[in-house]
């Protein structure tokens, strides 16, 4: 149903037999209509997906080219996380809102509960919106009570009977399925087969028309954990030429099969911070499909040639190819290598990289006179063998990261190109820039704490002059959050209209096919375009649905967001559970009741309620807090503000 529906807000022109009696009754309903033989909503409704804040704020995420959220207000009893409504806009003081109409589709009938006695009597709480009120089960207090205390269990709301027990809420263990709860983390036993059907191994002999490419160097740099491996490069300083070979992913999964049917589904590989959830079986993502080192993989390669003294690209070209990793390094063990550590390395593939070094940097400062730099620290958090948190790592970028980006971003804008040059429509990555409003908001809130704001509708300009003031004040990342938080989301769209944040007039996602399936649709189309395929149909049918896979995509990296944001909250929350009275330091990112604040030290990147206030608060203060009580339930941790600080006397973690 939820396809359905994605499609009829993009028009659709025809509707499947088994969903014409809806679509008949919406059109007599008024909420349908067939426009120049296309089915579509009417004028003045939108359909989308509910999202439910952390704060038990309720938004309509539409579905089709509105990109705006809106906030609902009064929605029945029975509306839920990711449920499908339509609701109609109107217009209220100047202001368009949003008014629910019907419920569409629920998402599932089972929600996750942990059970919690109230006035002697055991009740289910909605965990992901504990404000909802308590739902009284259909089951004896004596079956009730045999159950571990706060535990938590998946509850048919039809029924209101437990379908699964997933355990106490006080084991640190169940906290993977409550993040992943009604996310499909199994794969079918059909597309089990078909993956390992393709074996283990390439063979070389059934590739005679690709080019043999196993005897160049290449090399990948990933995290020290990593399993998939989609990305290798090999730079010839002599001829200029910078070679990047991704997985051929598409060789593998062909359309509709059951592989590409499961990777749609589920989008994007899951990240947490002891474990990953891939898009696709072991035996593509870990093994074939994965550029192992020493082993001989099938890969779709740029081959680029760059001006020796500006550096663009003076010739590309796109092919299908054979290659072989030489070396698998870690970003800590390149990173090593240009502090003048001493660490084993092929000669060949430490030439490529010190050669490249250079080139990339130049890039990259190039890149940068449009385009944006913003500081974030990325955080990995380490946890021990309970699910409990022990360590918290800020993960420094270094000279490997700019290599490994710079080569990517240029593998991504020429294939945005490649597609700008042939078709009308693509499946591309923009990011718009912030609008006027939320401009002069940012703008407004940074004169207020003292920035000087030169008056210049320059945008690059001014943020730049931004920047320059908030690395003197010592506040750049918070400064940069800031800014960041102005602008809107990058996103998937079939149009073409540059990336603001990169700067970039064309750029789509081409590098990561094993864990992103945006990756895989542009490698289908890519593929029809640089072979010259004479079948114009099938490039039709790559092109048919991208408004619905674009669609599609975006709604899936917002639960992805969700997922990896809810599991490391309740991480830093259990851990807070444990260390009541602990004092840290935070910035106060949210000024409204109650204050928000990022933690700054101990626990790095935690997000913090500051409840009891003995100071006035201000956004971007940095305050000493101590942390009064966590909740597991919802993620959050509470504080208590002690004093303000000066931003220079943050002790380091």
């Amino acid at each position: 149903m939820r396809e359905f529906y994605l499609r009829l807000a993009y028009g659709m022109k025809s509707i499947p037999r088994k969903y014409k009696q809806i679509t008949d009754d919406f059109k007599r309903k008024g909420f349908v209509k067939k426009i120049d033989e296309v089915y579509c909503f009417s004028k003045g409704y939108l359909v989308g997906s509910i999202d439910i804040s952390r704060g038990g704020r309720v938004f309509l995420c539409p579905f089709g080219n509105d990109k705006k959220d809106f906030i609902l207000n009064g929605l029945p009893k029975n509306v839920f996380q990711n449920d499908i409504v339509l609701v109609r806009l109107i217009k209220n003081r100047g202001k368009v809102k949003a008014k629910f109409v019907k419920l569409l589709h629920t998402q599932n009938s089972k929600i996750l509960c942990y059970l919690k006695k109230i006035k002697g009597e055991i009740l289910a709480i909605e965990l992901k919106n504990p404000r909802k009120r308590p739902i009284r089960l259909n089951i004896s207090k004596k079956s009730l009570l045999e159950l571990p205390r706060f535990c938590v269990v998946s509850v048919d709301l039809s029924s209101k009977t437990i379908q699964e027990v997933i355990g106490p809420l006080e084991d640190a263990l169940i906290d993977e399925k409550i993040s992943l709860f009604g996310r499909v983390q199994d794969f079918s036993f059909e597309a089990k087969l078909l993956a390992d059907s393709f074996g283990q191994e390439v063979d070389s002999k059934m590739y005679p028309n690709r080019l043999d490419l196993t005897h160049l160097p290449f090399f990948t740099i990933d995290p020290d954990d990593a399993k998939d491996h989609d990305d290798a490069i090999y730079f010839d300083s002599t001829a200029s030429e910078l070679y990047i070979a991704i997985a051929d992913v598409s060789e593998y999964v062909s359309t509709e099969c059951c592989l590409d049917i499961e990777a749609r589904h589920r989008g994007f590989s899951v990240y947490l911070p002891h474990k990953s959830y891939p898009m696709l079986p072991p035996n593509l993502s870990e093994n074939i499909c994965s550029l192992k080192e020493g082993k001989t993989r099938l890969a779709f390669v740029w081959h680029l040639r760059l001006h020796k003294r500006s550096n663009e690209v003076i010739r590309a070209s796109l092919f299908e190819a054979l290659i072989c990793n030489h070396q698998n390094i870690s970003y800590t063990k390149v990173n090593s290598l240009f502090e003048g550590k001493k660490i084993s390395l092929d000669s060949r593939v430490e030439k490529s990289i010190r050669d490249f070094l250079p080139i990339a940097q130049r890039l990259r400062s190039k890149r940068l006179k449009k385009g944006y730099e913003f500081f974030n620290d990325e955080i990995k958090l380490k946890l021990n063998n309970k699910g409990m948190l022990e360590k918290i790592n800020v993960l420094d970028e270094g000279k490997s990261h700019i290599i490994v980006e710079e080569a990517m971003l240029l593998a991504n804008q020429e294939a945005a190109k490649l597609l700008d040059t042939h078709l009308e429509k693509g499946i591309y990555r923009i990011h718009q820039k912030p609008s006027e409003s939320r401009m002069n908001e940012l703008l407004f809130d940074l004169k207020s704490i003292g920035f000087m704001i030169q008056n210049t509708k320059d945008i690059h300009h001014c943020i730049e002059s931004i920047q320059k003031q908030a690395k003197k004040k010592n506040m750049l990342k918070q400064i940069d959050r800031m800014i960041i938080k102005a602008q809107s989301q990058a996103s998937y769209s079939p149009d073409n209209i540059g990336h603001f944040g990169l700067g970039f007039k064309a750029y789509s996602h081409f590098t990561s096919p094993i864990r992103r399936y945006s990756d895989l649709i542009l490698h289908r189309i890519l593929k029809e375009i640089v072979t010259d395929s004479k079948d114009s149909g099938r490039l039709a049918y790559l092109l048919r649905n991208l408004s619905f896979y674009c669609s599609l995509l975006n709604e899936q990296e917002r639960e992805i967001s969700k997922i990896e944001i809810d599991f490391k909250d309740r991480k830093y929350a259990r851990w807070a559970q444990e260390h009541i009275k602990t004092r840290l330091q935070a910035v106060v990112i949210d000024e409204n009741y109650p204050p928000i604040a990022n933690a700054l030290t101990t626990i790095t990147g935690a997000r913090l309620f500051m409840m009891d206030l003995d100071v006035e608060v201000n956004k971007l203060d940095v305050v000493d807090v101590e942390i009064m009580d966590a909740e597991v339930a919802t993620g959050r941790i509470f504080v208590k503000a002690l004093k303000k600080m000066d931003i220079e006397c943050i002790e380091k973690n």
